[in-house]
């Protein structure tokens, strides 16, 4: 999972819709341009990966995701700190996770909740845990749908091919430019 923390100031079409819809919805047929601006820039900011299963997404892939749902929390629908990009497969990330309430979210320091088992590619709790965060950790993969088989075995070549190097300098150039970047971290170290 990407630890997202926008770098750049949200777009100022955002911000513009905003003050011009006070109450306006997501689906508002005047808000289509701004959302394509704020796709592209969530997805420089993510580095062309989904925020939650770490895929290649190019910038015109995938949708806009509310962290916290917009049903639930109805006032964050046009907060951009409450904005991310995520692919859209029907099996994982965003379209799994519907309105449900993440316990780990895709915020600075989230990963220490979660481990690379680099034999099969799943991610699960990581050791050290409390039971409780043991738990929240379990959770958020299960709400996610990070395990699917397909995504799993995709995590396992990269794994497979950060062990095949043994120059910690070629480690990190794979590390800079390879999708599940976030969770393969552990597995240099």
């Amino acid at each position: 999972m990407i630890e997202l923390q926008h770098s750049l100031p949200e777009p100022s079409g955002l911000g513009d819709y905003r003050r011009r819809n006070p109450g306006g919805s997501w689906d508002d047929r005047a808000f289509e341009t701004v959302r394509s601006t704020v796709r592209r820039q969530l997805n420089r900011e993510q580095a062309g990966l989904c925020v939650y299963c770490e895929t290649l997404l190019a910038e015109d892939d995938g949708h806009i995701e509310h962290i916290r749902s917009r049903n639930l929390n109805p006032r964050l629908t046009f907060a951009y700190d409450n904005l991310a990009h995520s692919c859209s497969e029907p099996d994982h990330c965003g379209h799994q996770k519907k309105s449900q309430v993440l316990p780990v979210e895709p915020r600075p320091g989230c990963n220490r909740f979660f481990a690379l088992m680099a034999l099969d590619g799943r991610l699960v709790p990581a050791l050290g845990l409390t039971a409780g965060e043991g738990h929240q950790a379990d959770d958020t993969l299960r709400i996610l749908g990070l395990n699917v088989p397909a995504l799993a075995w995709r995590r396992k070549g990269y794994a497979d091919a950060i062990h095949a190097l043994s120059d910690p300098a070629d480690i990190e150039a794979f590390l800079a430019g390879a999708p599940f970047r976030w969770s393969l971290k552990g597995l240099s170290s």
